[in-house]
This record gives structure tokens, sequence and C-alpha cells, in this order.
């Protein structure tokens, strides 16, 4: 078995994560699940398999990803 990611929970309440050999990361599009719940799936994947994050906001505009600037 190997290792796919290290995840890590910080004392600042920041996550931070390790992952090698990342060749794609996609997230879905904010989906209602409640009256002012709202989620989003974000998926890493990578040589060792995929890590998958669920999102959840107030407001489905705290989970679009913004592209300005990026090239």
């Amino acid at each position: 078995m190997q290792t796919v990611a290290a995840i890590s929970f910080l004392d600042n309440h920041s996550l931070s994560m390790d992952m090698e050999n990342v060749h794609h990361i996609e997230i879905s599009g904010p989906k209602q699940i409640d009256d002012g719940t709202w989620f989003c799936e974000l998926l890493i994947r990578g040589e060792n398999g995929t890590v998958a994050i669920n999102l959840l906001a107030d407001e489905a505009s705290k989970l679009l990803i913004a592209t300005q600037g990026l090239d």
C-alpha cells in the first residue's frame, strides 16, 4: 500500500497537504443540499490515488473558483 497524501491540521486552523505526482484537479459546481447550505467536491488525482475534499458554505458564491489573472 502506498501513501496517497499527507494531510496536516495546523494549530492556526489551516490545512496543509502534500501530494506527489498530481496529474489532475477538478471541482464540481456548487449544489444546494439544504436552505443556506451549499457544497462542492474537490478531487485531486495523483499517481497513487485520489483525494476527495467536500467543501461546505452558506452561499454558493463562496464555492466558486476565481480564475482571473491565471494563465
